[in-house]
């Protein structure tokens, strides 16, 4: 065997440890975590897929990729969290695979870097652990990125389906896909720049651009003209592929289910009573395109400012970012720009592969503050994911000359390189583990979006649905006492409880429907039952000045007046249900009467 068939398997030896490590990092503990109204929302409508075998795409709830997944999973081993995690962990968990692809463009050092940096970043942990598509749109993205770099570079056409369908799987995701097709084009642009710039020789003015634009037109020819031209029949292939993959994870199961899913009601009409497997695929493959058209375009509108951000919501966003960059990826963003400069600055010969993903990446920053509609920090995830490889490149640097320094005997610069990556590790170590292991809810962690409850509320529904599960008749009853937003009482609402305001209660629904616990509302002493069931909710106040002490142990968090009084001998479980407040009520009670346990 070769020194670089041995160098290339110890190479794909390291990659595989590595994502072996990052599948387990991201498994463990994966349900712990009570869930965000962002998760609670997407479970609930993967639950009632399961249920009721019905579903259409709607752009607010995102791409149907993970609805389809999870409902999948659901049928096999019964509702939780971490199961509604399950997919996005595992897309995170193998990422760092992607690698092995780049394996021919990077050093073996860089290669090994890229899977580490993939694996154990901080942010794309975090939410690799989080029932949200946005690591699964940058997941499969990626891969379809490096897929087609694979193609282009000629390791087979192969390569261009994996990159079509994986694409496919990336816009059934999430709707910004879109934007990572506009980030290649752009990249692309960025790279026939360099080519113009790099054709040197000329010193005229008038000599300047002809031979630049005939090395382009040269280069554009030899490495896209001719290359295209001969997989005519592989293109058409390919979009042929990424059509039946879209039409398959979008088209409608059992019909459409109400006249504002569709942008007409003719439109409604047509496509009420079909399913996926109508005996009409026509009008099948027609619903689809009226799904998919309407909720593309209700988010390209909402993006392109139909409901415009002010420059104090892009400069809010655009600090926040910057905080979870800073405290969570910042040795990737340092090394990505000494990867960025050794490429630009210090090669002769430079790979384009690495400046397009540093532009991309940076790009994505800015970009996406404009974009989003509600501050958070998984945005950033769009941003870390390009710069992996750039930062890779950095990487590269302190492995070799740490190489360089171990063969020579240089025990300075070993002892530098040595104390830099002791330095890179502790802090990408210590992000992890005060970010996404411990302090997962908590307001001072930047990672936490406000819409997150505290993780008091597990015990709570822990307590609460093993009492449901030993009650006849009504198990829960949820009480407003007179708070509102707390009850909806919408009987006819597709979603269940029915009774609650049920947005302003996730991840309250999601919980009690996917454990079947039979829920009542009163919003009055007179309403009240005369025997209460085994669990009461209610909603809790705690002012601006107590914020900490409720935090700390819900003791600061009070009930509806005169409620209490009526239920001697439960026990108490008091949370805030958002890590920031924000609804008419800041926390939420839950009482539990557990005697007969």
């Amino acid at each position: 065997m070769s020194d670089r068939s041995r160098s290339g398997d110890r190479v794909i030896g390291a990659v595989l440890a590595v994502t072996a490590l990052a599948l387990v990092a991201r498994l463990a503990l994966l349900g712990t975590r009570i869930a965000h109204f962002d998760e609670a929302r997407v479970a609930y409508w993967a639950y009632n897929y399961a249920e009721t075998g019905q579903f259409h795409y709607r752009s607010i709830i995102h791409g149907p990729f993970i609805q389809h997944a999870d409902a999948a999973l659901f049928e096999l081993f019964g509702y939780s969290d971490f199961v509604a995690r399950l997919p996005v962990a595992i897309v995170g968990g193998l990422l760092p695979l992607t690698a092995v692809w780049l394996r021919h463009r990077l050093t073996d050092g860089e290669t090994v870097a890229l899977a580490v940096l993939l694996a154990a970043n901080p942010v794309l942990l975090y939410y690799g652990r989080f029932m949200r598509s946005t690591v699964l749109v940058a997941g499969f993205c990626f891969v379809a990125f490096v897929a087609f770099v694979r193609w282009y570079d000629g390791f087979g056409v192969a390569y261009l389906y994996a990159g079509t369908a994986t694409l496919a799987l990336g816009f059934a995701s999430k709707e910004n896909a879109v934007v990572y097709v506009l980030c290649w084009l752009g990249a692309g642009a960025l790279v026939v720049h360099h080519k113009l710039a790099s054709h040197d020789g000329y010193d005229s003015a008038t000599d300047w651009l002809s031979p630049r634009l005939l090395a382009a037109r040269t280069w554009l020819r030899e490495r896209w003209g001719r290359p295209l031209a001969g997989h005519v029949g592989h293109l058409v292939g390919a979009t042929l592929l990424f059509v039946a993959v879209t039409a398959f994870l979008f088209a409608p199961r059992s019909g459409i289910t109400s006249a504002g899913d569709l942008p007409t009601q003719a439109a409604y009409e047509q496509c009420r009573a079909v399913g996926l497997y109508s005996s009409d695929p026509a009008t099948t493959l027609q619903c689809t395109w009226y799904t998919v058209q309407d909720g593309f375009g209700s988010w390209l509108s909402k993006s392109a400012g139909s409901n415009p951000r002010t420059l104090v919501d892009i400069g809010g966003q655009l600090a926040l970012s910057t905080k979870v960059l800073v405290s969570y990826a910042g040795p990737l963003v340092v090394l990505a720009i000494a990867g960025f400069a050794r490429e630009r600055y210090g090669r002769g010969r430079r790979r384009l592969l690495v400046l397009a993903c540093f532009y991309w990446g940076v790009v994505s920053i800015p970009g996406y503050a404009i974009g989003t509609d509600v501050e958070n920090a998984w945005v950033v995830v769009n941003a870390v994911v390009p710069l992996a490889i750039p930062a890779a490149v950095g990487a590269g640097l302190f492995i070799d000359a740490g190489v360089e320094a171990f063969a020579g005997d240089d025990d300075t610069t070993l002892a530098v390189v040595g104390v830099v990556a002791l330095v890179l590790l502790a802090s990408l170590g210590g992000a992890a583990a005060t970010g996404v292991y411990t302090s997962t809810t908590e307001p001072e962690n930047s990672l936490v979006q406000y819409a997150q409850p505290s993780q008091e509320m597990r015990p709570a529904m822990t307590e609460a649905l093993d009492a449901a599960a030993r009650t006849d008749g009504t198990d829960l009853l949820a009480y407003s006492g007179g708070v509102s937003g707390f009850i909806d009482g919408a009987e006819s609402a597709p979603r269940t409880p029915a009774c609650l305001r049920w947005f302003n209660t996730l991840s309250l629904g999601w919980y009690l429907s996917a454990h079947d616990v039979r829920t009542e509302c009163a919003t009055g002493q007179s309403e009240l039952p005369d025997e209460l069931p085994s669990v009461v909710v209610v909603p809790g106040d705690c002012t601006l000045d107590r914020a900490v002490a409720c935090r700390e142990d819900g003791s600061a968090i009070t009930p509806p007046e005169g409620i209490e009084s009526r239920l001697s001998g439960y026990e108490r479980y008091a949370f805030l249900h958002r890590t920031t407040g924000g609804n008419e009520f800041d926390g939420m009670i839950v009482y539990v009467d557990d005697r007969n346990a």
